[in-house]
């Protein structure tokens, strides 16, 4: 009988864990796992608990179920480890922009038979000035709005909870002068925004079509200042739908595996990291660990073309 030690956030989105908990464990069970349970007890437990798990040798797998913020948790403590094993995901908070990029159900009954269904397959993993994050870095304008929305709102209305927030920011956004190098090409300018990532969807609203989840390559959006109401409209429908390297308007769209960030000027920068709050500082260093972990993949979108053909290194 193979093990798996399964962390749950029971407050996460609408706390409708609570509710499927014995579900889970139950369809756990019976596809043949002995089943250990840790409710998260306080922030950054799932990290301390994850890395402890990996490296007991007791467990076979790592779950974990909660929102973008538990899984981040749950992803530092594996990287903490020294024996790193698979890892599944049942998501449960109020986007779920990860779990949507690697074909996750949102309902958590269809989410744990795929995951169970699934194939292990391998991930880059970020850090960013040593902070681990596993699908976006972003700075600038609207980045507050992950962690501004409240939670109530979110759950409500999901995704459109973060346009309607972000609508509010518009008269107040500015441009901040930096210096952005991505694997030695450096960038000089004021930017309104910019983001990192590695996933197909970002809030839910921005769709990222051309990428690999395990390339060792982040995707990287830089926008730059605006004039006029018309450049901004423009960009913000380039936005919805990411799918091409190269330069379009106001956005600078690129890969590199190597990426700074250097204030320009003593200013303080929003930045979010996988949906929670960062503290600015003037200098930001962003690293792709490239197949760093492995995490379960429902076998229908296992063989997607967002991974590499093979599992060679």
């Amino acid at each position: 009988m193979k093990h798996i030690y399964y962390i749950c956030n029971l407050q996460a989105g609408k706390a409708e864990l609570a509710a499927h908990l014995g579900l889970v464990v139950d369809t756990m069970t019976k596809a043949g796992y002995e089943v250990t349970i840790h409710p998260t007890q306080a922030p950054l437990d799932a990290t301390k608990m994850a890395a402890e798990a990996s490296d007991s040798g007791k467990y076979d797998y790592l779950f974990c179920s909660g929102g973008d913020g538990t899984l981040n948790e749950t992803l530092t403590g594996l990287m903490q480890a020294k024996h790193r094993i698979p890892l599944g995901y049942i998501p449960c908070g109020s986007v779920n922009d990860f779990a949507r990029s690697i074909g996750i159900p949102r309902e958590i009954p269809k989410a744990i038979g795929a995951v169970l269904d699934s194939t292990p397959r391998k991930f880059d993993i970020g850090s960013i000035n040593e902070r681990t994050f596993n699908y976006i870095a972003a700075f600038g304008a609207f980045t507050d709005v992950t962690y501004e929305t409240p939670q109530a709102v979110k759950n409500t209305i999901g995704p459109l909870a973060y346009v309607l927030n972000a609508a509010t920011k518009i008269p107040n956004i500015r441009p901040f002068p930096m210096r952005i190098t991505c694997d030695g090409e450096v960038f000089e300018g004021s930017y309104l925004f910019g983001m990192i990532t590695n996933s197909a969807s970002v809030g839910g609203v921005l769709d990222i079509t051309d990428f690999v989840f395990d390339d060792g390559m982040f995707e990287i959006t830089l926008i730059k200042d605006m004039e006029t109401p018309l450049e901004f409209s423009r960009t913000i429908r380039f936005l919805r739908d990411i799918h091409e390297i190269g330069e379009n308007d106001r956005v600078v769209c690129l890969r590199a595996s190597d990426i700074t960030v250097d204030l320009l000027e003593d200013t303080n920068v929003p930045w979010t990291v996988d949906g929670e709050y960062m503290e600015n500082e003037s200098h930001f260093h962003i690293v792709n660990h490239k197949r760093a972990v492995q995490l379960l993949v429902p076998n229908a979108y296992s063989t997607t073309s967002f991974f590499l053909e093979d599992d060679d290194e």
